[in-house]
């Protein structure tokens, strides 16, 4: 039985190892966060957890500096759920409160930006891999490689569009 997922919910694509930073006063009390970012069929999730993946794994998953479309091995709704409930601090943004989905340029690097509304509130969040990570005294990007968002943009677009 799923305690944060709805019964019909399920996974469309999954990428790990994504960098979560979040914007504005929110983002200035927050470190960024590393972790896995989910889109099912009602939600884009962003669940802080460090998965290991081998360097050929990861051109599975970015493949010609490009955010593919896919599943994470062996991570399903079951894992999704218990990780959630493992970290309730994740960003849960449903898909109805979703606003604008784009590609943003800082630095020369562009990142995945989601904006949607909270409680009356926008909240924007932007989603990017590294190419270097420090481990001391915690584990912090130093340098962000540049990605083509453009799948990831037009599948979270799609899903949007009422039937």
């Amino acid at each position: 039985m799923r305690e944060n997922l709805e019964e019909d919910e399920q996974i469309i694509s999954s990428l790990p190892q994504i960098w979560g930073i979040a914007l504005g006063l929110g983002g200035f009390f927050h470190k960024n966060k590393e972790g896995i970012l989910i889109l099912t069929n009602k939600k884009v999730i962003f669940v802080p957890r460090y998965i290991w993946i081998t360097t050929k794994e990861k051109e599975r998953y970015f493949t010609d500096d490009k955010a593919g479309i896919g599943k994470i091995s062996n991570y399903n709704e079951s894992d999704l759920d218990e990780d959630l409930t493992e970290n309730p601090k994740s960003w849960i943004m449903p898909l109805d409160a979703i606003t604008d989905v784009r590609t943003t340029t800082t630095r020369k690097v562009d990142f995945l930006r989601i904006t949607f509304t909270e409680k009356g509130k926008e909240k924007k969040y932007d989603f990017g891999i590294t190419k270097t990570v420090t481990n001391y005294p915690y584990r912090q990007p130093l340098v962000f490689k540049n990605l083509d968002w453009s799948l990831w943009i037009g599948l979270i677009t799609s899903k949007l569009k009422k039937p």
